[in-house]
């Protein structure tokens, strides 16, 4: 009797030890390492920080109120400068847990190996839109990263100069003859919402999936850069390289009209005040704007010690819970959730309404975006057709040819 009365005392004392390990465990603080990439049109400088920094932590602080234990370290990287940083640190064993970008370079970050894919299985993939998971996918099914939040393109103004923004291209048109000052950018995905005012956006989507276009296709294009083009040869209309452009310029008072991204809406609040004016997109004759909206999105780094690994999933599931989506849409007036049950209250806010309507145009061309977001060079391949198109260098037929054969390239 005694050896069984023995081992049994011995094994409880083992469970309790091990149930106590276990519990301290879960309590012992855990540092995570987060590489967050600024926006591609911004510089790394104190506002830039603060702005960036903030956003996170509005994250981070409700995270915290059921994970105490878990410390996060915030990095601030350039775009272009990302996956060297990555490379370099993942090689010497101190790359981040997290990164937080845009879907396109989430998606070649795994392609190098320098992240790894989505435990798929340990996801609630319902608390993300469907559609924006295919945004994350590569072509053999492993997923980059978690969606967080959406960021609609949509029309900065200064309500000073421009009381009535513009709801169609012609009126924009006819705001830049009359003195408004206008901007857009040359950067092929931030011009690329005037496509499907224009009705170009099924065509291009033919062209980027190398289908044979029809006549009508090819009209619809050469009308689409035709009306760029004389654009561009208005006196207030001008364009410049990119979104980033266009808001700095805003709020100096050197522009009255600009398309811009609201991941700048933080920003442009503090400097303009209650003169910083939102709308969506203007429509055109052949139908709504097909604004490109940016996709945040949380990737798994691939250095992470098993404890650092399983706080980045729990992080990673926790950013879609409905009250964390509707909250961090609430507190910002800046993004949308990605979660599909989480409603805006539009009615509250002038700027949600503004940022539900071009999500609801973006999705009414969410195929032929869907096509084009996966197309690697995009920017690249564009720039080097409209940059000549609209500073008059060459004309439509010329760029439209340009831009079947870029837009056919992935090289």
């Amino acid at each position: 009797m005694r050896a069984p009365l023995a081992a049994s005392v011995l094994l409880s004392t083992l469970l309790l030890s091990v149930s106590g390990c276990s519990r301290l465990g879960n309590q012992l603080p855990v540092m995570l390492y987060l590489a967050m990439v600024i926006d591609q049109d911004s510089a790394i400088d104190t506002a830039t920080q603060t702005d960036f920094r903030q956003r996170i932590q509005l994250i981070i602080s409700d995270f915290r109120k059921i994970k105490p234990n878990v410390e996060v370290q915030v990095a601030l990287y350039n775009r272009a400068n990302l996956s060297q940083e990555l490379q370099r640190r993942n090689a010497s064993g101190l790359g981040p847990d997290l990164v937080v970008t845009d879907a396109t370079q989430a998606n070649q970050l795994l392609r190098d190996g320098l992240t790894d894919e989505i435990p798929v299985m340990a996801f609630q993939r319902q608390q993300t839109d469907k559609a924006l998971w295919e945004r994350v996918k590569l072509d053999d099914g492993r997923i980059t990263a978690q969606p967080i939040v959406i960021y609609p393109q949509i029309a900065c103004f200064n309500r000073e100069i421009v009381q009535n923004p513009p709801t169609n291209l012609q009126k924009l048109l006819q705001q830049g003859a009359s003195g408004t000052r206008i901007g857009l950018a040359v950067n092929f995905s931030e011009v690329l919402w005037t496509a499907g005012s224009l009705g170009a956006m099924q065509s291009l989507a033919r062209a980027n999936d190398d289908q044979n276009l029809s006549a009508e296709d090819n009209e619809m294009l050469v009308a689409w850069l035709a009306w760029l083009q004389q654009a561009s040869a208005q006196q207030n209309i001008s364009f410049f390289q990119d979104q980033g452009d266009l808001e700095t310029l805003l709020n100096d008072g050197e522009l009255d009209w600009v398309s811009c991204n609201s991941n700048s809406l933080l920003r442009l609040r503090k400097l303009m005040g209650d003169n910083l004016g939102v709308s969506p997109l203007p429509r055109g004759s052949a139908g709504t704007s097909s604004p490109v909206n940016a996709l945040r999105v949380l990737a798994l780094g691939a250095n992470s010690s098993p404890r650092q690994r399983e706080v980045a999933v729990s992080l990673a599931q926790f950013i879609t819970n409905p009250m964390v989506q509707r909250n961090l849409s609430l507190r910002s007036l800046a993004f949308l959730p990605v979660n599909p049950a989480v409603a805006v209250p539009v009615r509250s806010s002038q700027t949600l309404a503004t940022l539900v309507q071009s999500r609801e145009n973006s999705l009414l061309h969410e195929s032929a975006l869907a096509g084009l977001a996966h197309h690697r060079n995009l920017d690249r391949d564009g720039a080097q057709v409209l940059v000549p198109l609209v500073f008059g260098a060459s004309n439509p037929q010329s760029s439209l040819d340009a831009l079947l054969k870029a837009l056919g390239s992935e090289s």
